[in-house]
């Protein structure tokens, strides 16, 4: 039970056994406003909620309304002495959810990595079902069981459906698919695609803005270019065949990458440059700065995104035998520098040198630059003249702007 909900159930439990000189319940949780209640009681998890039931006679009933509904891994730990809790959990949730007589705005299914906890298909397209018909706005399914399953079909229903959050699922979207004409946040990770689907289901949401998807399998290639309103991308991923991944995008302003697979998937396989021009946010995480093609490839995207703010960088390769690549001999127009404010770097003590070859470059022609924040794990190798030696070599450094801070720490 997280502290926040235990310090809400304690509120509660404390408010209503209060006792009265003649040894009476006194209720005072109706007294309280409504928002006060209901910021109490949506943090709570279901079994929780369904207490609350006990609290007094006017409370027998409340949670029947609450609009967010969590059935989180807690809850199915809950039956773990039984040798098959599959039925009884299926039976809770559907009782739950058919006992409730309001509108459920936020739905929460988290089915842990355990096979005793398998969710039929049945129930679970029955429960989306329910959901659509109550004006569900976020759903988060995460199944962390089995890849196998589909994706419930009624999830297509629910057209005021502005959240998706869906995990451990093979995603397949009918010839029929009318849309998501509400979805603004769209969540796909630990998934799987059949051909095509990931394509028709952002063409299907016209004002999505946020779109995160993890890469498993390998997908010949991904075109956003009709998610017109797409804004914020997040990639990870998880397979070393990405290459040409990203064909078309719209004008996106953030982008995070995220690669697993170390040593074997670099950055511009997965989208070219020339695709960023907007880009006004970047982030690159597992980046190996060690290969002379993913500073070209950083230093390319600096020059073509010239609206550019913070550019952040964590890089975990172990590479140290390469020489650090020099980069200060590239031409470069001051102009394309000039609106990057906020540099963040992360690395290994193994990959410092390459990054402070980066960094030397990055100060150089960053105009509007004001902080360059500079992190290095050192373990237990912890060598007080290497931070020495850190620490002379960046103030040295040239900077074209001088209100540039360098910040540098490092963790023991």
């Amino acid at each position: 039970m997280s502290s926040s909900s235990s310090h809400s159930q304690l509120s509660l439990m404390t408010l209503s056994e209060e006792k009265a000189h003649h040894g009476e319940l006194i209720d005072r949780i109706s007294d309280l406003p409504c928002n006060v209640i209901d910021g109490i009681l949506e943090h709570l998890n279901i079994q929780e909620l369904v207490c609350t039931s006990l609290l007094s006679r006017n409370w027998r009933y409340v949670w029947h309304t609450v609009p967010k509904l969590r059935f989180c891994e807690d809850f199915f730990f809950r039956f773990d002495d039984l040798d098959d809790p599959g039925p009884e959990i299926n039976r809770i949730i559907t009782d739950v959810l058919f006992q409730h007589n309001g509108p459920i705005y936020e739905f929460t299914l988290e089915i842990p990595l355990d096979s005793n906890f398998l969710i039929s298909t049945e129930y679970l397209n029955k429960w989306i079902l329910f959901l659509s018909r109550r004006g569900i706005k976020k759903l988060d399914l995460s199944n962390y069981g089995t890849l196998s399953d589909k994706i419930p079909s009624h999830v297509f229903s629910c057209q005021e459906l502005t959240h998706f959050w869906f995990s451990g699922f093979n995603l397949s979207v009918h010839p029929n698919f009318c849309g998501l004409k509400s979805l603004l946040v769209l969540y796909l990770a630990n998934n799987t695609y059949e051909f095509g689907a990931l394509e028709t289901l952002t063409y299907g949401c016209p004002l999505l803005k946020m779109l995160t998807v993890e890469i498993l399998q390998d997908i010949k290639s991904i075109c956003l270019e009709k998610a017109k309103n797409l804004t914020d991308l997040r990639i990870m991923v998880n397979h070393e065949s990405v290459s040409g991944l990203i064909k078309s995008l719209p004008k996106i302003q953030r982008l995070t990458l995220v690669t697993y697979v170390f040593d074997k998937t670099f950055y511009a396989d997965i989208i070219p440059p020339s695709q960023l021009i907007s880009l006004k946010y970047l982030k690159l995480e597992g980046v190996n700065l060690a290969e002379r093609g993913e500073l070209l490839y950083i230093v390319s995207v600096l020059k073509s995104a010239s609206n550019l703010v913070e550019l952040v960088i964590e890089s975990y390769s172990d590479n140290c035998e390469l020489e650090p690549y020099q980069l200060e001999g590239l031409e470069c127009n001051s102009c394309c520098f000039s609106q990057l404010q906020t540099v963040k770097i992360k690395v290994g003590s193994d990959n410092f040198k390459h990054a402070m070859s980066l960094m030397r470059f990055i100060l150089a022609n960053s105009s509007s630059l004001k902080t360059l924040a500079f992190k290095v794990h050192f373990g237990k190798d912890l060598d007080p003249v290497v931070l020495l030696s850190i620490s002379r070599d960046l103030l040295l450094m040239e900077r074209a702007s001088q209100r540039a801070r360098i910040e540098f720490t490092y963790r023991e």
